[in-house]
């Protein structure tokens, strides 16, 4: 079967099965890129595929592609590859290079530049409001992005102080917040009644009464970040606040079973990685329970 049919089959079948549009676009992204240089090489059959795979990859490290990019297509290539033998489109195995998975360090912010941050922002004017508890949300639950863009008004059960949170797979759980957050909530959500427009379902909006999209909280943040107290290096975004709640939620005696659940993480591999970097919470433990001391 010509690789470009092959291609559009998995792109349909990862539509059946209800993936994002972010993750379509992934796809389409990384697979593609392998398809481009496939034909470069003279191959239009799903056959010619295998032979071509590392001689890709090595292509990749000759164009001096950072470990991130190389491992963001070695997963978009993985399961292609996976998907033309499961569906029997090739004859035998395809094997794929040992890409080391690129470690990411993300420097979280510490609960003092938080306080700085959140007490920077004038809370008088409907956005400042606004802005103020979208940080504090973040800060408070650790929801991604995009699950803080879907919320709409009935999915912040204050009273049980419980948000339900739409994540990635279309996954769907109940992310709890706490005592400040929530009356932070409760404060905007009165303004909110002030600016938002009728049949309006989204929690977060514009000053126009509009759903505040994915590109418009990015830009609060790039917005806010020149006036902000020194951050040292850190990089303020979304994400950041997300890896800064689970690594604090570890250091402060929380355990990763309950962060996996929090954090809509599908398995506990993508959670010890926040364990491994609690070094508070390990000293005080060791001070608490190691023998040395006690000689």
């Amino acid at each position: 079967m010509l690789l470009q049919q092959t291609y559009e089959t998995f792109i349909a079948d990862r539509r059946v099965n209800g993936c994002a549009k972010k993750t379509i676009e992934f796809y389409e992204y990384a697979v593609g890129r392998l398809l481009a240089y496939a034909y470069e090489q003279g191959g239009v059959e799903a056959d010619d595929l295998a032979a071509q795979i590392r001689p890709y990859f090595l292509h990749l490290h000759n164009a001096q592609l950072s470990p991130h990019s190389i491992q963001t297509l070695f997963r978009g290539t993985r399961a292609f590859t996976r998907f033309l033998v499961a569906e029997g489109f090739v004859e035998g195995e395809i094997k794929l290079p040992r890409i080391k998975p690129a470690k990411s360090v993300i420097k979280p912010i510490s609960m003092d530049q938080m306080r700085a941050i959140i007490a920077s922002i004038d809370t008088r004017p409907f956005v400042g409001l606004r802005d103020h508890t979208i940080l504090r949300l973040l800060f408070d639950t650790g929801i991604r992005l995009g699950e803080l863009a879907r919320l709409d008004l009935p999915h912040a059960n204050l009273d049980d102080g419980f948000l339900f949170v739409q994540g990635k797979g279309n996954r769907e759980r109940w992310v709890p917040v706490g005592r400040e957050t929530k009356k932070g909530l409760w404060a905007y959500m009165k303004r909110r009644t002030q600016n938002g427009q009728s049949g309006e379902p989204a929690l977060f909006i514009r000053r126009d009464g509009v759903r505040l999209s994915h590109r418009a909280i990015q830009q609060i943040f790039k917005r806010m970040k020149p006036n902000l107290p020194l951050l040292d290096g850190v990089r303020f975004s979304p994400h950041t606040l997300r890896h800064s709640f689970a690594l604090l939620y570890i250091e402060n005696g929380g355990d990763p079973f309950s962060l996996q659940r929090i954090l809509g993480h599908s398995t506990q591999a993508m959670t010890a990685k926040y364990v491994n970097m609690a070094r508070s919470n390990i000293k005080a433990q060791h001070d608490r329970y190691a023998p040395g001391d006690r000689l």
